[in-house]
């Protein structure tokens, strides 16, 4: 029988934290307020529970939301040294997302 969970502890450390800070990030993006946030935000949720059940679509979606978190913020806030706090998590979640380790195990393990 296949077990759903939220998180999944039998992947690599970098695939656990990134599944972590997406469900962290999506539910502060929809608390934001701003529109285009509020839609990834809702997208950051679904992609980290198909990373948690090993789907490979949830490993694109969640790099594809969190570039996107990235470019919104840039383009909402602009580039100046306050937008680097804006920034930081979804750019550790691509960095977390896009390790080697994380897309050696996406590759071989995934579905």
């Amino acid at each position: 029988m296949e077990q759903r969970r939220w998180v999944n502890r039998h992947q690599p450390q970098t695939l656990v934290t990134a599944t972590l800070l997406l469900y962290i990030e999506g539910v502060f993006n929809m608390a934001r307020g701003v529109q285009a946030l509020t839609v990834l935000g809702l997208l950051m949720i679904p992609a980290a529970y198909f990373i948690a059940q090993d789907r490979r679509l949830g490993w694109y979606a969640g790099v594809a939301v969190a570039g996107a978190s990235v470019l919104v913020r840039l383009n909402i806030y602009g580039f100046h040294f306050n937008t680097i706090f804006s920034v930081i998590f979804p750019i550790i979640l691509v960095v977390l997302l896009t390790h080697p380790m994380s897309r050696e195990h996406q590759r071989v393990w995934f579905k």
